[in-house]
This record gives C-alpha cells, structure tokens and sequence, in this order.
C-alpha cells in the first residue's frame, strides 16, 4: 500500500513541495494576479477573490485523491513561496486526464525551479502512483512552459478547443512506460 501522505511535503534538490493551504493567499494573489505570469492565459491576472476560489478547490483535491497542486518553496527560505504546480486529475471539455500545472513568480524564472518540481510530480505519478499518462496543456504561444513540458519528456498529443476565438490549447503526455524508459 502507498502511503499517499509522502507525496507532501517532497523534498527536490533544491526545492521544498507541500500540500496548498489556504494560508497561502497571499502569495498566490500576488503570483496569480501578475499581468507577467499571466501573459499567456487568455483569462488575465485573477483578482485576489478568484484565486482564493482556486486555492479552494486545489485544497480540496487533496481530500479527493491521492496528489495535488503543491506549493513550492526552497529548502533554504520554506516560507517564501515561490509559485504553485504539480499533479491533480482534470476536466477540459471533453478531455479528462491528470494534468501538470505550473506558475511562478516572475522573478524566479530562468532558474529551473518549475523543471524541478515537474521532474517530481513525473515521479510521483509514475513511480508512487503507477498512473498511466500525465497531461500539459499549455496556449500554443507560451513557448517558455512549451520548452518545460519538452525538457522533461513531453511530447505534443493533441489538441483542445477550451477558448472561444483563439487557437486551440495544445496537450502534451508522457506516458508511464515512456517515463520509465527514460530513467533506464
């Protein structure tokens, strides 16, 4: 039996990933709400009363299954957040599938930090939860998120139409077996 409580808080090399808690507010309005982390999201910066919606919801789904979105912070400063990411089963239109997610504060981009945390929520998933794919869905303009999906084993799958009037999103997967076969 897995004991799903270790998948929070997981310690990187660098970086310190734990469970969402509502606590975190102020961090994730900051970063939710910034015109540069959002440049690609068709929606805009959130207000701060829809994010604590958001961070609702991501606490809840630790209730619900077995992983999450984690907040991530460095193992040397475990108060300061740096942005949000990680692993939770998702609903786009017709598509179903567990999704990684990733946002950070601007300042911290060009560090590898979100390749970091993605790197583990992969292991996470595959080795911890032996579930069959992970999912990234990313706007086709956002090529630095792009280049992460990729640098971790990624690769462009499908397509999804979820904005009205804009090109489709694009999906990238990795499956277990190609997970596994690249850590041989």
């Amino acid at each position: 039996m897995i004991a799903y409580s270790s998948l929070s808080p997981l310690k990187t090399e660098r970086l310190l990933l734990r469970k969402l808690e509502r606590s975190d507010i102020d961090a994730a309005a900051i970063i939710h709400g910034d015109p540069a982390t959002n440049i690609h999201n068709p929606s805009g910066p959130r207000s701060r009363e829809a994010t604590q919606l958001l961070l609702d919801d991501w606490a809840g789904a630790w209730d619900r299954q077995p992983v999450g979105y984690w907040t991530v912070c460095t193992i040397d400063e475990p108060h300061q957040v740096l942005g949000f990411g990680g692993i939770m089963h998702k609903q786009i239109g017709d598509f179903s599938g567990l999704n990684m997610y990733f946002r950070f504060a601007a300042h911290t981009w060009g560090k590898g930090y979100a390749t970091e945390m993605a790197r583990a929520a992969l292991h996470a998933a595959f080795v911890a939860l032996a579930e069959d794919a992970v999912y990234g869905l990313v706007r086709p303009a956002n090529l630095p998120s792009r280049r992460t999906l990729e640098k971790i084993g990624m690769q462009l799958y499908s397509k999804v139409d979820d904005v009205p009037g804009e090109a489709a999103s694009l999906i990238y997967r990795i499956t277990r077996a190609e997970y596994l076969d690249q850590q041989n």
